[in-house]
């Protein structure tokens, strides 16, 4: 199964939760990513480490998770890489 996320429900610092096409709560957790890139200052996946800029999180029409500057996630690698929350809808 191809997953896709189908509405942003939170955004903390480094951390987005969302509900899958599964219909399952997760939290998709970047902040190791975010401080890899930081390290190497790409210049896009970097930036994400600014708080406010994480915050502009969208989701495009693919079910993913995009920022402006043109940085977006695999919406099946974020799954695999989330961890379940309780709630379910």
């Amino acid at each position: 199964m191809l997953h896709y996320i189908k509405q942003i429900i939170g955004v903390r610092e480094y951390a987005v939760t969302c509900v899958f096409n599964t219909d399952e709560v997760r939290t998709v957790n970047l902040k190791e990513i975010i401080e890899k890139y930081l390290k190497i200052n790409d210049g896009l996946i970097s930036r994400l480490s600014d708080p406010d800029y994480f915050k502009s999180v969208k989701l495009d029409s693919y079910g993913t998770l995009t920022w402006d500057n043109g940085v977006d996630f695999d919406p099946d690698n974020l799954y695999k890489i989330s961890k379940a929350e309780i709630a379910t809808f």
